[in-house]
């Protein structure tokens, strides 16, 4: 067996291991049902104690300490795109030093790159507005966007009033631009080089800033990582990564149903059983009988 394959099943038996002591089986129960000595069961909650994911009564019992756990299989998240337009409201920027990357018919716009806040691109659209592109940058969380975003425009402002004496609409200030990237390697052959699969999320994607109205969209493809879902919506993207915790529940869920759907089912023919009792019966119809006289 492969270093790889190993890792697979020690991996799955952890995970399986943990959730049979989050439902509170006892070890003799688990290493029978899982068919494993208790030596290799020790094994496998050794790592996981050591782990800090479960802990130990002192009836011998073990049990869970969070409520779900990753074994540092986190999926990396990456903003891949991100373009604020902001209005200007007066002034006149001095942009003889910018770079000039394209000439449109009307006007040429001009291009200045930052060294700060990880790499901004910023484009004057003919002195009239602003576009700031964040340079591409791996997420830990959701809320690095937020933030990002109102401290560009923060950065922004001062910005253009101390260094080109023009005054910026930061009330204005748009998210035009938002892709939001996840790896999934465990799809990497469900896609094919070039191939792209798009999703129309019928909503209007989650505000950064008041004005922002971009229609939400979600869509597989092959940048920036091999296998790529990506969005523009940070509630689908939340929902997203959330997901292998949501199965998890729905699985402890389905597990509890199918345990316990027996002894429910016993329990409705047996009380089926009692309804039909002559005595109960004619109690039943009696006490129907006064209930309506009452109301009457």
């Amino acid at each position: 067996m492969s270093k790889k394959n190993r890792e697979v099943k020690t991996s799955n038996f952890l995970l399986a291991i943990f959730n049979k002591i989050k439902r509170g089986e006892s070890p003799a129960f688990i290493s029978k049902e899982l068919g494993i000595s208790k030596q290799k069961l020790y094994y496998y909650t050794s790592t996981l104690k050591k782990k800090g994911f479960i802990g130990k009564h002192k009836n011998g019992n073990w049990f869970a300490q969070v409520k779900s756990f990753s074994l540092g299989t986190k999926k990396k998240t990456n903003l891949h795109a991100l373009q604020i337009y902001i209005k200007i409201l007066s002034g006149k920027i001095d942009d003889k030093d910018w770079e000039i990357k394209e000439r449109l018919r009307n006007w040429t716009p001009k291009y200045k790159k930052l060294d700060v806040l990880g790499g901004l691109t910023i484009k004057n659209n003919n002195n009239k507005s602003i576009s700031i592109f964040a340079h591409t940058r791996d997420l830990n969380n959701l809320k690095e966007i937020d933030v990002l975003s109102y401290n560009i425009v923060n950065l922004a402002y001062g910005l253009f009033r101390e260094s080109y004496n023009v005054i910026l609409d930061i009330y204005s200030a748009e998210v035009k631009t938002l892709h939001i990237a996840t790896e999934d390697k465990d799809s990497d052959e469900m896609i094919k080089k070039g191939e792209r699969f798009e999703l129309d999320l019928n909503k209007r994607a989650e505000k950064i800033f008041p004005k922002d109205k971009i229609p939400a969209k979600a869509w597989i493809d092959g940048s920036p990582y091999k296998f790529t879902a990506e969005t523009n919506d940070k509630e689908w993207k939340r929902a997203y990564l959330k997901m292998p915790f949501n199965m998890e529940e729905i699985k402890e869920m389905t597990y509890y149903i199918s345990k316990n759907y027996a002894s429910h089912v016993k329990i409705v023919e047996q009380l089926s059983k009692l309804l039909e009792e002559p005595k109960i019966k004619k109690h039943i119809k009696k006490k129907t009988f006064d209930l309506k006289q009452t109301t009457l």
